[in-house]
């Protein structure tokens, strides 16, 4: 019994960690996590950057191939709509409104894929695809002519407003921005003047904003017109 005493004091008499340094040691290591954590967070932070950015400038392309696949079989740019829209803004789709986009002229097409002409020009009928913004998103609206029979294409409304006879506008991107255009005339000299059209360049710029930074992508596309600018 008295060994184990004397085991028990030489132990207690051993040197060891005193608060003070046990203090130091946490707080070093506290450091050492929080700079691990912080390297950590930028670089995942820097990985979903370029992650959003890749997204960004897909979507970008999608936008402006459907602008370029509807151009090159439209009628022509319009400065208004002539088909009546219900849900438009007071006074119709003017290119001076705030947040249209675009109005392009299109022929009507039926069923089997063949022109629905007016008898009263011998030219087919038109329908009119508007595309427009509201907030970070971008819409593409369609009008369809209700002289056309046999028309394939419906009018469409607000997602709010949708019904059966009239689908949802199509939600192109939530993450838009701007479009701009440039128009070019014959001689490839730029024109403010949309019937000396011949080409037109556009500009669009993406932005999602994540970590507290606006993430942007720009893109452009430039296309010769196949019809007059109405």
């Amino acid at each position: 019994m008295l060994g184990n005493t004397k085991h028990l004091k030489k132990n207690l008499g051993q040197p060891g960690f005193s608060i003070v340094e046990l203090l130091v040691v946490t707080a070093i290591s506290g450091l050492l996590i929080a700079s691990a954590i912080t390297v950590m967070m930028f670089f995942y932070g820097d990985v979903l950057r370029s992650n959003i950015q890749s997204r960004l400038a897909v979507e970008s392309q999608n936008i402006l191939r459907a602008f370029v696949e509807e151009l090159r079989v439209s009628s022509g740019i319009k400065d208004s709509n002539s088909i009546s829209d219900p849900n438009s803004p007071v006074g119709g789709w003017l290119t001076s409104n705030e947040n249209l986009i675009l109005i392009i002229s299109t022929p009507v097409l039926d069923s089997n894929n063949d022109f629905v002409i007016d008898p009263l020009t011998g030219s087919p009928y038109q329908n009119e695809i508007i595309y427009f913004a509201d907030g970070n998103r971008l819409y593409r609206r369609y009008l369809g002519n209700p002289s056309a029979d046999g028309n394939i294409i419906k009018t469409t409304c607000p997602i709010a407003m949708a019904t059966s006879s009239c689908p949802a506008d199509a939600i192109m991107s939530e993450n838009f921005n701007t479009m701009n255009f440039i128009f070019y005339d014959r001689d490839d000299i730029q024109t403010l003047v949309l019937a000396d059209a011949k080409s037109i360049k556009l500009h669009v710029k993406m932005l999602r904003r994540s970590f507290g930074k606006d993430i942007e992508f720009e893109n452009n596309i430039r296309i010769t017109l196949r019809n007059t600018v109405l």
